[in-house]
């Protein structure tokens, strides 16, 4: 019994060892198994565990909206981001791929990156680096190309060309963008704010290559620019660029700038200047043609300035329109007074007719300068216009000034001693036309025209009128008369102020409305330093306001109130 016990105990006890070996040896080989499966996939080839490992990393990555539009008052586009892509590089993974050392594949990527091989070469030769920045704008379809030739070594982002599809004809006004983004010179700098629109930040798993796998959701809500209209008609903002631009290069003038203003509202529908720029090609700019001249520069009025001073003069009674004034040269301070169209005599409507200085030298005289400050000031001058624009000049009156010269008073007459803009001066004149009312400017389209104020009296501006009248249909404004239009208006021709005095050079201007019988435009040309022989503001500017003001009117359908048989 104890026998068969005992073999029965040594056989269990062999049975017991072989599944213990048998055990043992699963679990080695387990073990070998899974050691041999981690050296094949984080030694050998560890590319598909990388790979999944980078997929699922959580990065948060902006996108940018496009800036803001800027229109003309009809829809014309005269500013518009672009969508294009920032071009980067990986030169380890270019390396990586045999791509850095492919001569075919550079030079192609170069191709389409408009640079040299040799240049791209050297940017991504270290293939020790990880980013190297190739081109800021990249259109679209190039962008594609190169992805096709080099996919995980070029790493491309979003990102917005300005474009400015009317170029020079309405550079000054809308003005640029700076390399950051931000604008500068006139409406893209005075309402950049607006039209700067906020990043939204984006949660999504990337790769390696910086590519999206998987978006995650917003971080942070961003917003889009905010489109502008502006009351600019890009019709008559490209007729008076051009005729601006022709009388610039024909006088041999320093410069010249043009402003056309809507009577009835205020609205700026032109302002144009010359020599301008190409805002879509920088590699000829110059910062010195980038004002924008219509509110940045000022200058003596000259002649311009004389309907204003009789109007003052009127208001106070000092005189009157039968009164005959002595229009001979005449003595102030040692300094002779006299007149380019000589007469002897001349009622206040002979004066604003032919021009004359003599005659609105006693007038300025008589009332002093002090009422003379008072109008200009109820007109706008001295002041910014609520234009929107930033750069724009108050222009300089001298109204604190405690001792005025006799010829300093007679000279304010006729438009010395004091600044303005170009833009103060159409906005004056659209005061004029609308009878004294005057309307705040505006470079942005009005909806609903603010209240106009009235700051002149009703019945001397109108009697003005006929007087303005009468100086393009027989006086030194003729050059600037339209066919079957009355016009009214005023030519100014005065030394440019220089250190010390007055130099040789003139700025010429004329200043004017159409139709007298129911005023809707406003005009003012001015050409600094006009060289070419001619500097009359009647001469140089009168032919610019006629061209522009005529298909102004055309353009408008503004009916004429000239009969054909009253031109005969």
């Amino acid at each position: 019994m104890s026998l068969f016990t005992d073999k029965e105990g040594g056989g269990n006890l062999k049975i017991s060892r072989f599944r213990i070996s048998v055990v043992c040896l699963v679990l080695i080989s387990v073990i070998v198994v899974i050691v041999a499966r981690l050296l094949w996939i984080q030694v050998l080839h560890p590319e598909r565990l990388i790979a999944e490992g980078n997929a699922r990393v959580l990065r948060n990555y902006h996108y940018e909206p496009a800036r803001g539009k800027i229109t003309d008052r009809q829809g014309k586009i005269l500013a518009i981001s672009i969508p294009v892509k920032t071009v980067d590089a990986d030169p380890k993974v270019l390396h990586e791929k045999g791509i850095a050392k492919d001569k075919k594949a550079i030079a192609k990527l170069a191709e389409i990156l408009e640079i040299d091989p040799l240049e791209l070469a050297d940017k991504i030769k270290d293939p020790s680096r990880r980013f190297v920045h190739l081109k800021h704008y990249l259109d679209i379809d190039k962008a594609k190309q190169l992805q096709e030739i080099a996919k995980d070594g070029i790493i491309l982002n979003d990102s917005y060309r300005r474009y400015y599809p009317t170029g020079n004809v309405n550079s000054n006004l809308v003005g640029i963008l700076n390399g950051e983004g931000v604008g500068v010179y006139g409406v893209e700098q005075s309402f950049n704010s607006y039209l700067t629109a906020t990043a939204t930040t984006r949660s999504a798993h990337k790769d390696r290559y910086n590519h999206v796998i998987e978006n995650l959701g917003i971080v942070k809500a961003g917003a889009n620019g905010g489109n502008l209209v502006l009351s600019i008609d890009n019709r008559l903002q490209t007729i008076a660029y051009k005729a601006l631009d022709d009388a610039v290069k024909a006088n041999e003038a320093e410069s010249g700038c043009a402003v056309l203003v809507d009577v009835r509202t205020g609205e700026i529908l032109a302002m144009a200047n010359s020599p301008s720029f190409d805002p879509n090609d920088r590699s000829h700019f110059d910062i010195k043609n980038a004002k924008n001249r219509a509110i940045t520069d000022i200058f003596e009025p000259g002649s311009t300035m004389k309907p204003i001073v009789a109007l003052a003069a009127l208001e106070t009674g000092a005189v009157n329109w039968k009164e005959v004034f002595d229009t001979r040269p005449f003595v102030v301070d040692g300094k002779v007074v006299r007149d380019s169209h000589a007469m002897n005599t001349g009622t206040l409507l002979d004066i604003i007719k032919y021009s004359s200085n003599t005659g609105m030298a006693h007038i300025s005289q008589r009332i002093g300068p002090y009422k003379i400050m008072e109008m200009l000031q109820r007109f706008g001058f001295g002041r910014k216009s609520q234009s929107g624009l930033v750069g724009e000049s108050a222009g300089r009156l001298n109204e604190r000034r405690t001792f005025w010269s006799e010829i300093d008073k007679a000279t304010l007459g006729f438009g010395y001693g004091v600044a303005v803009t170009s833009l103060q001066l159409a906005s004056a004149y659209a005061t004029i036309a609308s009878g004294g009312a005057y309307h705040p400017i505006s470079i942005l389209r009005v909806l609903k025209p603010p209240a106009a104020t009235q700051v002149a009296n009703a019945l001397e501006v109108k009697r003005m009128q006929v007087a303005l009248e009468t100086v393009v249909a027989a006086g030194t404004g003729s050059k600037a008369a339209i066919e079957r239009y009355r016009v009214a208006g005023k030519t100014g021709t005065a030394r440019i102020a220089t250190a010390g005095g007055y130099g040789k050079d003139y700025m010429a201007t004329f200043a004017g409305y159409a139709p007298i019988s129911s005023p809707r435009f406003a005009m003012v040309v001015v050409i600094t330093a006009p060289r070419a022989g001619k500097f009359y503001g009647g001469v140089v500017s009168g032919p610019v306001f006629q061209e522009v003001m005529a298909q102004a009117l055309q353009l408008y359908n503004v009916p004429p109130d000239r009969e054909i048989n009253e031109e005969n």
